[in-house]
């Protein structure tokens, strides 16, 4: 008897539960939003939806899980185990496709008690960077992870004059998006990938492996197996780069998206 795929409950759940996380990781370091978003290079309120499981204004699922792991990388977290962790609703299938992946179905409670002891480790880590960081000779005491927590949770805490402002002001024009390109394999396949320039990555990655690249001025991605990669442009739909077996190139260059496409 085959299982159920994750519903739009349990994907809610999940997500619930990764961006509580990522929340409570960013405010004990902490930094604000604007701060982050800087270097996940995306906008603040992509990470405010994340945060807060919105998930109708997040993008492709492929999308999400590359952000996740940028967001943990960034705080200082495991961004490849927290991603995987996020649990995707599957696209109905083609008739031509008859293979299938069953998704592993974890008990709410298994999944809150998990988060819950990352928080904690990710907690005392920053509390031991933050006294590595101290000199050797200061007279201050050790904070308590928990204190440190609660000074800095009650530090970044918004006032009610900043909170109305906030809301009053209107986002502020951000410069250019750099270049972001999400790759998923469904097939193994070759790929060399070339960023502005300079040669990012080549090699051989198999099925089931998520990438994601970055450039500024132009990046082409060349597949082996085209078929068999799986693109998403800036937050764009998810497209496969071609036929299955053929050799394509794609170039993207910014608020362009794919400008060059070459079969081999």
């Amino acid at each position: 008897m085959k299982r159920q795929g994750p519903t739009s409950t349990q994907q809610q759940e999940h997500l619930l539960a990764l961006g509580a996380v990522l929340r409570d990781a960013r405010e004990a370091s902490g930094q604000t939003l604007d701060e982050v978003a800087g270097q996940v290079l995306v906008r603040p309120r992509l990470l405010i939806a994340l945060e807060e499981a919105r998930t109708h204004e997040l993008p492709e699922p492929i999308y999400v899980r590359g952000l996740i792991r940028r967001y943990g990388d960034v705080l200082g977290l495991d961004g490849n185990a927290l991603s995987q962790q996020y649990v995707s609703i599957p696209a109905p299938k083609s008739p031509g496709r008859s293979w299938s992946r069953e998704a592993v179905q974890l008990r709410p409670y298994h999944l809150y008690a998990a988060y819950v002891a990352l928080i904690a480790v990710s907690v005392s880590g920053l509390s031991y960077l933050m006294q590595r960081a101290l000199p050797q000779d200061s007279a201050e005491p050790i904070l308590d992870p928990v204190a440190v927590e609660q000074l800095t949770l009650q530090r970044t805490s918004p006032t009610p004059s900043d909170s109305a402002t906030n809301l009053a002001e209107p986002d502020a024009p951000a410069p250019e998006e750099p270049i972001v390109v999400a790759v998923e394999f469904v097939q193994q396949s070759w790929v060399r990938v070339t960023a502005d320039g300079d040669e990012a990555y080549e090699g051989i990655l198999q099925e089931g492996t998520e990438r994601s690249w970055t450039a500024q001025e132009s990046l082409t991605i060349r597949a082996g197996n085209a078929g068999g990669v799986v693109l998403a442009y800036n937050q764009g739909t998810a497209k496969p780069m071609g036929q299955p077996g053929t050799v394509v190139e794609q170039t993207f260059t910014p608020g362009e998206g794919d400008v060059v496409s070459l079969a081999r």
